[in-house]
């Protein structure tokens, strides 16, 4: 029992990974898109929990995550009326093999943002970040993280989003539908 304890190992999330961490809870988002409307995103919380990759297993390797849930507009209008849904927004994790992936669940009013991949932050934090400015402010830490579509079925979606602009400092700024119509942070 000893040996089977003291094999258990914890890979935790770095300081530097906190950093791609800007929401508390009970923050606010509201975009604004370029052709007039207006949507909202709550952050109800940030929850800290354990993932074992080992499933198997109920001792051994440990990763901590980080998820952010918000509620947000339903995506799908089936009326008029509008309706609000509970859903992850983002989280950090720290991977089995000791590498950082961020996870963004972008899902609102008539936007779905689709990433089958793994968003790596060691790969992230190599890239030099952009300057974005928005109507209402400027961001110099901005990283683009583009959609995929493998078999190019969601691209021909009306609520596609090809790209999102992430800020270090502040989350989601920005994202790009295929149309040209885009979304900025208020």
């Amino acid at each position: 029992m000893i040996f089977t304890m003291s094999c258990s190992r914890t890979r935790n999330l770095s300081q530097s990974d906190y950093e791609w961490i800007p929401y508390r809870g009970n923050d606010t988002l509201i975009f604004a898109s370029n052709t007039g409307g207006i949507d909202t995103i709550f952050i109800l919380k940030k929850d800290t929990i354990w993932d074992y990759p080992d499933a198997q297993s109920s001792v051994g390797l440990q990763c901590e995550v980080v998820r952010v849930f918000c509620q947000h507009t339903d995506s799908v209008i089936q009326d008029k009326s509008v309706r609000y849904l509970g859903n992850d927004f983002y989280s950090i994790r720290k991977a089995k093999n000791g590498h950082t992936i961020l996870e963004v669940n972008l899902l609102t009013k008539d936007v779905v943002f689709y990433r089958l991949g793994l968003i790596n932050l060691d790969s992230l934090n190599k890239v030099k970040p952009i300057t974005l400015k928005t109507k209402e402010k400027q961001y110099n830490d901005v990283y683009v993280i583009n959609a995929e579509d493998y078999l190019d079925s969601f691209r021909k979606r009306h609520s596609f989003v090809t790209k999102i602009y992430w800020s270090k400092s502040r989350g989601l700024v920005r994202y790009d539908k295929e149309n040209g119509n885009y979304w900025e942070i208020e």
